[in-house]
């Protein structure tokens, strides 16, 4: 049976959009001293990973022995992680595209940092490397096979992600109260 070309095209169209994102896992974590407001950075956090279940706080002690807290955000099935990080948004994930030679370690994981600040005001911007302030360090695990070229997959993980984002609106203000209290 022969499918008609528009057809053809509609169907194909639908399968690219239906196209995974090559991203096994994405992980975002925070350390920040026992006086901060960890409500506000775990909704920050919740809101990055897209589910306050993914979000853990631990209770620990710096080394000198001053509370602290870390908050991690991981998102460790491939499903979760290729819902998480269109999140970031197209800004975010253009300025991302210019530097990921130095970003992807040598085990196939793509770095990046957050300003924590912007964050929980509602805004996702990259850490400056000099920053003294506090951030979110952010990794996202690739998923590459034999042939593939990791700054290819990167790449293409960011287009495909970027696409998304702008379809759904991220970055929407991480500082959106749903219950409207």
């Amino acid at each position: 049976m022969m499918v008609p070309t528009s057809a053809q095209s509609s169907i194909v169209g639908h399968r690219l959009m239906l196209m995974a994102l090559p991203v096994h896992r994405v992980e975002w974590s925070v350390h920040a001293s026992g006086v901060a407001d960890i409500s506000v950075i775990a909704d920050a956090l919740t809101w990055l990973i897209g589910d306050e279940k993914l979000v853990e706080i631990e209770n620990t002690k710096s080394f000198h022995g001053s509370p602290m807290y870390i908050l991690h955000a991981d998102a460790g099935k491939k499903s979760t992680a290729r819902q998480a990080f269109p999140r970031i948004g197209v800004q975010l994930m253009e300025k991302l595209s210019s530097s990921l030679a130095e970003r992807i370690d040598d085990e196939n994981w793509l770095h990046l940092r957050l300003d924590l600040d912007e964050l929980v005001c509602g805004r996702v911007v990259l850490a400056g490397t000099r920053d003294k302030a506090e951030c979110v360090k952010g990794r996202v695990k690739l998923e590459i096979y034999p042939n593939d070229k990791t700054e290819d997959v990167a790449s293409r993980l960011l287009a495909e992600a970027s696409e998304i984002a702008e379809r759904k609106g991220f970055p929407e203000s991480a500082t959106t109260d749903v219950n409207n209290e």
